[in-house]
């Protein structure tokens, strides 16, 4: 099936988004992140898409059907003022593998490198795949390690850096 990647507006369905976030987490984070973490996801209150309308991409067959998303934008952490940062990366399980999130991801890099020289993601320490597709990007894992403490378990992760 043909698909395109397409920028969202302040009207898009973002509860398809959504969808796409709580697939996608319950598909790639089992065994990474706490189970516990992962029972405990309300998609219709975990997520808040519709508040980066304008820095979303988004991979949408013909049919309409959102597969796949990519968020990006400014930096969000002040250790990395000036660096633009890719927020999330994800794409419906049934659909991986078919080149769908480099096309994503190659997409917001070329949008943030028109702002930024710099740019940084952070990425599950334990997340050994999403790794070595970033590193694919020419990103590199730095020594700033991340624990992050939620209510069901610390996730630790590790940033990456494309200058």
């Amino acid at each position: 099936m043909n698909y395109q990647i397409t920028k969202t507006d302040q009207n898009y369905n973002f509860d398809a988004v959504r969808t796409v976030y709580y697939q996608t987490w319950n598909y790639s984070y089992r065994g990474l992140v706490p189970q516990v973490f992962l029972d405990n996801i309300d998609p219709k209150t975990t997520w808040h898409p519709e508040t980066r309308w304008d820095n979303t991409l988004i991979a949408v067959t013909s049919d309409g059907q959102t597969i796949g998303v990519c968020t990006y934008g400014p930096a969000r952490r002040k250790k990395y003022a000036g660096f633009g940062e890719i927020y999330s990366l994800y794409v419906l399980p049934k659909w991986h593998h078919q080149g769908i999130g480099q096309k994503l991801f190659q997409a917001a890099l070329d949008i943030l490198q028109q702002h930024f020289t710099d740019i940084y993601l952070i990425v599950l320490k334990a997340n050994l795949a999403a790794q070595a597709f970033y590193e694919l990007f020419g990103f590199t894992a730095t020594t700033d390690l991340l624990a992050d403490q939620t209510s069901y378990g610390i996730l630790h992760e590790v940033v990456y850096i494309k200058k």
